[in-house]
Protein backbone atom coordinates (compact mmCIF):
# COMPACT_ATOMS: atom_id res chain seq x y z
CA UNK A 1 0.00 0.00 0.00
CA UNK A 2 3.07 2.23 0.59
CA UNK A 3 4.47 3.76 -3.19
CA UNK A 4 0.51 3.15 -4.68
CA UNK A 5 -0.84 5.60 -2.31
CA UNK A 6 1.15 8.14 -3.16
CA UNK A 7 0.36 7.99 -6.87
CA UNK A 8 -3.75 8.66 -5.72
CA UNK A 9 -5.43 11.26 -6.49
CA UNK A 10 -7.40 12.94 -4.21
CA UNK A 11 -11.13 10.88 -5.22
CA UNK A 12 -9.15 7.75 -5.78
CA UNK A 13 -7.71 8.34 -2.20
CA UNK A 14 -10.82 9.06 -0.15
CA UNK A 15 -12.16 5.80 -2.13
CA UNK A 16 -9.45 3.57 -1.24
CA UNK A 17 -9.75 5.32 2.59
CA UNK A 18 -13.27 3.99 2.35
CA UNK A 19 -12.84 0.52 1.40
CA UNK A 20 -10.78 0.37 4.06
CA UNK A 21 -13.37 1.41 7.07
CA UNK A 22 -15.41 -1.61 7.15
CA UNK A 23 -13.02 -4.07 7.75
CA UNK A 24 -11.11 -2.10 9.72
CA UNK A 25 -14.28 -1.05 11.94
CA UNK A 26 -14.97 -4.53 12.14
CA UNK A 27 -11.78 -6.14 13.36
CA UNK A 28 -12.38 -3.15 15.90
CA UNK A 29 -15.79 -4.13 17.50
CA UNK A 30 -15.43 -8.07 17.32
CA UNK A 31 -11.89 -8.01 19.30
CA UNK A 32 -12.59 -9.25 22.79
CA UNK A 33 -9.70 -7.37 24.55
CA UNK A 34 -9.15 -3.46 25.24
CA UNK A 35 -5.79 -3.32 24.17
CA UNK A 36 -6.28 -5.34 21.64
CA UNK A 37 -9.17 -2.86 20.12
CA UNK A 38 -6.65 0.10 20.74
CA UNK A 39 -3.96 -1.35 18.91
CA UNK A 40 -5.86 -2.49 15.88
CA UNK A 41 -7.17 0.88 15.46
CA UNK A 42 -4.27 2.05 15.64
CA UNK A 43 -2.99 -0.01 13.03
CA UNK A 44 -5.87 0.42 11.18
CA UNK A 45 -5.17 4.19 11.24
CA UNK A 46 -0.94 3.84 10.85
CA UNK A 47 -1.57 2.11 7.40
CA UNK A 48 -4.38 3.59 6.07
CA UNK A 49 -2.90 7.12 6.49
CA UNK A 50 0.71 5.97 6.29
CA UNK A 51 1.53 7.60 9.07
CA UNK A 52 4.66 6.61 11.26
CA UNK A 53 2.78 6.00 14.55
CA UNK A 54 -0.27 6.13 16.17
CA UNK A 55 -1.65 5.46 19.68
CA UNK A 56 -4.35 6.16 22.16
CA UNK A 57 -4.07 8.03 25.53
CA UNK A 58 -7.49 7.49 27.84
CA UNK A 59 -7.98 10.50 30.62
CA UNK A 60 -7.84 9.39 34.01
CA UNK A 61 -9.83 11.25 36.42
CA UNK A 62 -7.92 10.38 39.19
CA UNK A 63 -4.58 11.33 38.21
CA UNK A 64 -5.81 14.24 35.81
CA UNK A 65 -3.84 13.28 33.11
CA UNK A 66 -3.89 11.88 29.38
CA UNK A 67 -1.82 7.41 30.36
CA UNK A 68 -0.66 5.91 27.19
CA UNK A 69 -2.58 2.51 26.99
CA UNK A 70 -0.33 -0.45 25.38
CA UNK A 71 -0.60 -1.32 22.19
CA UNK A 72 -0.18 1.12 19.37
CA UNK A 73 1.50 1.15 16.38
CA UNK A 74 4.88 2.58 15.27
CA UNK A 75 5.65 2.67 19.13
CA UNK A 76 6.93 -0.05 21.99
CA UNK A 77 4.60 -0.13 24.62
CA UNK A 78 7.44 0.91 26.89
CA UNK A 79 7.03 4.03 25.52
CA UNK A 80 3.20 4.08 26.00
CA UNK A 81 3.42 3.09 29.27
CA UNK A 82 5.63 5.93 30.34
CA UNK A 83 3.37 8.25 28.87
CA UNK A 84 1.84 10.44 31.64
CA UNK A 85 0.25 14.04 30.54
CA UNK A 86 -1.20 15.87 33.03
CA UNK A 87 -4.14 18.02 31.93
CA UNK A 88 -2.71 21.27 30.53
CA UNK A 89 0.43 20.14 29.53
CA UNK A 90 -0.25 18.72 25.77
CA UNK A 91 -2.28 21.37 23.66
CA UNK A 92 -2.93 18.93 20.90
CA UNK A 93 -4.77 16.60 23.72
CA UNK A 94 -6.02 19.15 25.85
CA UNK A 95 -7.92 20.66 22.03
CA UNK A 96 -9.40 17.41 21.32
CA UNK A 97 -10.23 16.13 24.72
CA UNK A 98 -12.55 19.54 25.60
CA UNK A 99 -13.86 20.73 22.19
CA UNK A 100 -14.01 17.39 21.11
CA UNK A 101 -12.66 18.19 17.47
CA UNK A 102 -9.65 17.34 15.72
CA UNK A 103 -6.41 19.28 16.16
CA UNK A 104 -3.56 19.15 13.23
CA UNK A 105 -0.21 20.60 13.45
CA UNK A 106 2.14 21.17 10.85
CA UNK A 107 5.04 22.99 13.54
CA UNK A 108 7.92 21.51 14.42
CA UNK A 109 8.59 24.05 17.35
CA UNK A 110 5.43 23.51 19.02
CA UNK A 111 6.58 22.30 22.50
CA UNK A 112 3.20 21.88 23.97
CA UNK A 113 2.31 19.31 21.80
CA UNK A 114 3.96 16.15 23.39
CA UNK A 115 6.47 15.47 26.34
CA UNK A 116 9.54 16.36 25.09
CA UNK A 117 11.10 13.05 24.78
CA UNK A 118 8.25 11.48 22.99
CA UNK A 119 8.87 14.57 20.51
CA UNK A 120 12.65 13.66 19.98
CA UNK A 121 11.69 9.85 20.17
CA UNK A 122 9.46 10.36 17.27
CA UNK A 123 11.23 13.25 15.27
CA UNK A 124 7.45 14.93 15.45
CA UNK A 125 6.57 16.91 12.51
CA UNK A 126 3.37 16.45 11.78
CA UNK A 127 0.68 15.65 14.53
CA UNK A 128 -3.06 14.88 14.31
CA UNK A 129 -5.16 14.30 17.66
CA UNK A 130 -8.78 12.98 17.63
CA UNK A 131 -11.19 12.97 20.17
CA UNK A 132 -12.15 9.60 21.85
CA UNK A 133 -15.43 10.12 23.46
CA UNK A 134 -18.76 7.67 24.24
CA UNK A 135 -22.06 9.03 23.71
CA UNK A 136 -22.04 11.10 27.01
CA UNK A 137 -18.18 11.93 27.69
CA UNK A 138 -15.01 12.27 26.32
CA UNK A 139 -12.93 9.49 27.18
CA UNK A 140 -9.58 9.87 25.73
CA UNK A 141 -7.76 11.15 22.86
CA UNK A 142 -5.71 9.14 19.67
CA UNK A 143 -2.62 10.51 18.46
CA UNK A 144 -1.55 10.15 14.38
CA UNK A 145 2.32 10.97 14.08
CA UNK A 146 3.89 11.89 10.96
CA UNK A 147 2.18 11.14 8.01
CA UNK A 148 4.59 10.52 4.95
CA UNK A 149 4.60 13.12 2.16
CA UNK A 150 1.65 15.60 2.38
CA UNK A 151 0.22 17.45 5.33
CA UNK A 152 -2.94 15.49 7.22
CA UNK A 153 -6.56 16.81 5.41
CA UNK A 154 -10.16 16.68 5.81
CA UNK A 155 -10.37 12.82 4.28
CA UNK A 156 -7.47 11.81 6.58
CA UNK A 157 -9.46 13.58 9.95
CA UNK A 158 -12.47 11.71 8.79
CA UNK A 159 -10.98 8.19 8.17
CA UNK A 160 -10.12 8.52 11.36
CA UNK A 161 -12.37 9.54 13.22
CA UNK A 162 -14.64 6.87 12.37
CA UNK A 163 -12.26 4.61 13.79
CA UNK A 164 -11.33 6.70 17.11
CA UNK A 165 -15.52 6.92 17.23
CA UNK A 166 -15.48 3.26 17.56
CA UNK A 167 -12.89 3.55 20.16
CA UNK A 168 -15.15 5.56 22.24
CA UNK A 169 -17.12 2.58 24.04
CA UNK A 170 -13.54 0.59 24.37
CA UNK A 171 -12.53 3.03 26.38
CA UNK A 172 -15.65 3.82 28.48
CA UNK A 173 -15.21 0.04 29.48
CA UNK A 174 -11.69 0.56 30.34
CA UNK A 175 -12.65 4.11 32.13
CA UNK A 176 -15.52 1.42 34.07
CA UNK A 177 -12.78 -1.05 34.75
CA UNK A 178 -10.42 1.48 36.73
CA UNK A 179 -13.51 2.69 38.71
CA UNK A 180 -15.00 -0.78 39.64
CA UNK A 181 -11.10 -1.81 40.54
CA UNK A 182 -11.07 1.09 42.79
CA UNK A 183 -14.24 1.11 43.96
CA UNK A 184 -13.05 -2.70 44.95
CA UNK A 185 -9.75 -1.81 47.33
CA UNK A 186 -11.05 1.82 48.59
CA UNK A 187 -13.40 2.95 51.42
CA UNK A 188 -16.01 4.55 50.21
CA UNK A 189 -16.41 7.56 53.26
CA UNK A 190 -12.77 8.68 52.96
CA UNK A 191 -11.68 7.52 50.03
CA UNK A 192 -8.61 5.99 51.62
CA UNK A 193 -7.64 2.26 51.24
CA UNK A 194 -10.17 -0.54 52.77
CA UNK A 195 -9.56 -3.18 55.25
CA UNK A 196 -8.63 -6.04 52.36
CA UNK A 197 -6.39 -4.43 50.41
CA UNK A 198 -4.64 -2.86 53.47
CA UNK A 199 -3.75 -6.47 54.34
CA UNK A 200 -2.74 -7.38 51.56
CA UNK A 201 -0.51 -4.52 50.84
CA UNK A 202 0.63 -5.16 54.97
CA UNK A 203 1.87 -8.50 54.17
CA UNK A 204 3.96 -7.16 50.87
CA UNK A 205 5.63 -4.85 52.53
CA UNK A 206 6.21 -6.95 55.94
CA UNK A 207 8.25 -9.51 53.27
CA UNK A 208 9.93 -6.71 51.65
CA UNK A 209 11.10 -4.88 54.92
CA UNK A 210 12.48 -8.80 56.35
CA UNK A 211 14.33 -9.78 52.86
CA UNK A 212 15.66 -5.91 52.18
CA UNK A 213 16.35 -5.33 55.60
CA UNK A 214 14.87 -2.13 55.59
CA UNK A 215 12.89 0.42 58.41
CA UNK A 216 8.99 -0.22 57.96
CA UNK A 217 6.52 1.65 60.50
CA UNK A 218 2.98 0.94 61.18
CA UNK A 219 0.78 3.24 62.83
CA UNK A 220 -2.69 2.86 63.89
CA UNK A 221 -5.13 5.82 64.71
CA UNK A 222 -8.45 5.41 66.24
CA UNK A 223 -10.79 8.26 66.70
CA UNK A 224 -11.65 8.96 69.89
CA UNK A 225 -15.52 8.64 71.16
CA UNK A 226 -16.87 8.20 67.55
CA UNK A 227 -19.82 6.42 68.75
CA UNK A 228 -20.30 9.29 71.44
CA UNK A 229 -20.41 11.11 68.64
CA UNK A 230 -22.86 9.12 66.33
CA UNK A 231 -25.35 8.68 69.18
CA UNK A 232 -25.18 12.36 70.33
CA UNK A 233 -25.17 13.97 67.13
CA UNK A 234 -26.12 11.41 64.35
CA UNK A 235 -23.73 9.78 61.70
CA UNK A 236 -22.84 12.14 59.50
CA UNK A 237 -21.48 14.21 61.90
CA UNK A 238 -19.22 10.85 62.89
CA UNK A 239 -18.38 10.54 58.91
CA UNK A 240 -17.74 14.64 59.27
CA UNK A 241 -15.06 13.61 62.31
CA UNK A 242 -13.76 10.54 60.22
CA UNK A 243 -12.62 12.91 57.24
CA UNK A 244 -10.99 15.15 59.16
CA UNK A 245 -9.06 11.86 60.55
CA UNK A 246 -8.28 10.73 56.96
CA UNK A 247 -7.19 14.41 55.60
CA UNK A 248 -5.19 14.37 58.80
CA UNK A 249 -3.20 11.63 57.50
CA UNK A 250 -2.99 12.57 53.83
CA UNK A 251 -1.65 16.06 54.82
CA UNK A 252 0.84 14.73 57.59
CA UNK A 253 1.97 11.61 56.75
CA UNK A 254 5.20 11.24 54.08
CA UNK A 255 4.01 10.74 50.25
CA UNK A 256 5.20 7.21 50.35
CA UNK A 257 2.83 6.21 52.78
CA UNK A 258 -0.02 3.90 52.44
CA UNK A 259 -3.10 4.75 54.05
CA UNK A 260 -6.49 2.97 55.02
CA UNK A 261 -9.52 3.10 56.38
CA UNK A 262 -9.55 -0.37 58.61
CA UNK A 263 -12.39 -0.29 60.46
CA UNK A 264 -15.12 1.78 61.66
CA UNK A 265 -12.76 3.77 64.21
CA UNK A 266 -9.40 2.59 62.80
CA UNK A 267 -7.25 4.04 60.53
CA UNK A 268 -3.61 2.36 59.52
CA UNK A 269 -0.81 4.02 57.93
CA UNK A 270 2.38 2.26 56.44
CA UNK A 271 4.97 3.78 56.13
CA UNK A 272 7.63 1.87 53.66
CA UNK A 273 11.50 3.32 55.02
CA UNK A 274 10.51 5.15 57.93
CA UNK A 275 12.40 4.59 61.28
CA UNK A 276 10.67 4.93 64.57
CA UNK A 277 11.31 8.52 65.54
CA UNK A 278 10.14 9.88 61.95
CA UNK A 279 7.13 8.05 62.36
CA UNK A 280 6.16 9.65 65.53
CA UNK A 281 7.26 13.03 64.21
CA UNK A 282 4.48 12.53 61.71
CA UNK A 283 2.03 10.99 63.44
CA UNK A 284 2.25 13.83 66.23
CA UNK A 285 1.77 16.12 63.15
CA UNK A 286 -1.29 14.06 62.65
CA UNK A 287 -2.66 14.60 66.63
CA UNK A 288 -1.93 18.12 66.99
CA UNK A 289 -4.42 18.52 63.61
CA UNK A 290 -7.22 16.52 64.86
CA UNK A 291 -6.53 18.56 68.34
CA UNK A 292 -7.27 21.80 66.48
CA UNK A 293 -10.56 20.59 64.84
CA UNK A 294 -13.39 22.15 66.91
CA UNK A 295 -17.01 22.62 65.25
CA UNK A 296 -20.56 22.89 66.37
CA UNK A 297 -22.04 20.86 68.12
CA UNK A 298 -19.60 18.65 68.09
CA UNK A 299 -16.63 20.50 69.44
CA UNK A 300 -12.68 19.14 69.52
CA UNK A 301 -12.16 16.08 68.50
CA UNK A 302 -8.91 13.51 69.55
CA UNK A 303 -6.64 10.73 68.35
CA UNK A 304 -5.64 7.74 70.03
CA UNK A 305 -2.68 6.58 68.36
CA UNK A 306 0.25 3.56 68.33
CA UNK A 307 3.41 3.43 66.35
CA UNK A 308 5.46 0.64 66.15
CA UNK A 309 8.41 -0.19 63.41
CA UNK A 310 10.56 -2.93 62.12
CA UNK A 311 13.23 -3.71 63.29
CA UNK A 312 14.11 -0.82 65.44
CA UNK A 313 10.77 -1.61 68.26
CA UNK A 314 12.04 -5.71 67.79
CA UNK A 315 8.56 -6.48 66.59
CA UNK A 316 8.43 -9.65 64.16
CA UNK A 317 7.18 -8.07 61.13
CA UNK A 318 4.21 -10.57 60.99
CA UNK A 319 3.31 -9.14 64.24
CA UNK A 320 3.61 -4.94 63.46
CA UNK A 321 -0.22 -4.16 63.05
CA UNK A 322 -0.83 -6.20 66.45
CA UNK A 323 2.05 -4.62 68.46
CA UNK A 324 0.64 -1.11 66.87
CA UNK A 325 -3.39 -2.04 68.40
CA UNK A 326 -2.44 -2.47 71.66
CA UNK A 327 -0.06 0.32 71.66
CA UNK A 328 -2.94 2.28 70.33
CA UNK A 329 -5.39 1.25 73.23
CA UNK A 330 -2.36 1.50 75.52
CA UNK A 331 -2.87 5.58 74.59
CA UNK A 332 -6.56 5.26 74.72
CA UNK A 333 -6.53 3.96 78.52
CA UNK A 334 -3.77 6.77 79.44
CA UNK A 335 -6.11 9.19 78.34
CA UNK A 336 -6.67 9.28 74.65
CA UNK A 337 -5.02 12.46 72.53
CA UNK A 338 -1.57 10.99 72.49
CA UNK A 339 0.81 9.18 70.93
CA UNK A 340 2.34 5.70 72.37
CA UNK A 341 5.67 3.87 70.70
CA UNK A 342 6.23 0.27 70.66
CA UNK A 343 9.97 0.12 71.77
CA UNK A 344 12.04 -2.52 72.78
CA UNK A 345 11.26 -2.28 76.14
CA UNK A 346 7.92 -2.22 76.35
CA UNK A 347 7.93 -4.77 73.22
CA UNK A 348 9.74 -7.59 75.42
Amino acid sequence: MGSSRNNLNGHERVCRLLDLLPTAMQAITSASQVHQVAERACTAIGEGLGAQAAFVLWYSDSERAFVGMPSGYGIDDASLLQIHLPAGMCAASDYAFVHGKAYISDQTDEEELLTSALRRDLRLTRLLTLPVRDEKHPRGVLHVVNKASKPFDGADVAFASSIALACGAMLSLLHYRHYIDRMAVTDGLTGLFNRYHAESLLEEHAHLATQNKSPLSIAVVYLDHLKYINDTYGYRAGDRALLSVAQALQRSVSHRAILARYAGDEFVALLPGVGLREAQTQLQTVRDLIAQECWEPVGSLSVSIGVVSYPESAVPADQLLSAAEDAAMAAKRHGRNQVVLVTPRSAA
